[in-house]
C-alpha cells in the first residue's frame, strides 16, 4: 500500500492524496477543487470520483 497518490482526471494531475491512518487526506494541485482540500477519502478511486465531479459540476456552472 502506498503513502501517497497522484489524482488524474482526463490524464491532468489534480491532486494529491497522503495517507491519514486508514484513508488519504486530498491536497488539491488544481485551482478548481480547493473545496476538496483536506477531505479524507477511503481510496484513491473515491478521490478520483469526488474530483471528476466537482470539476464537472463547475464547468457545468461557467
Amino acid at each position: 500500500m502506498f503513502n501517497n497518490y497522484l489524482v488524474e482526471v482526463q490524464n491532468n494531475p489534480v491532486g494529491i492524496l497522503v495517507r491519514e491512518g486508514d484513508a488519504y487526506a486530498f491536497h488539491a494541485l488544481e485551482p478548481g477543487l480547493g473545496d476538496l482540500e483536506g477531505i479524507v477519502f477511503k481510496d484513491a478511486f473515491a478521490a478520483e470520483q469526488a474530483a471528476r465531479k466537482t470539476l464537472q459540476n463547475r464547468r457545468k456552472k461557467a
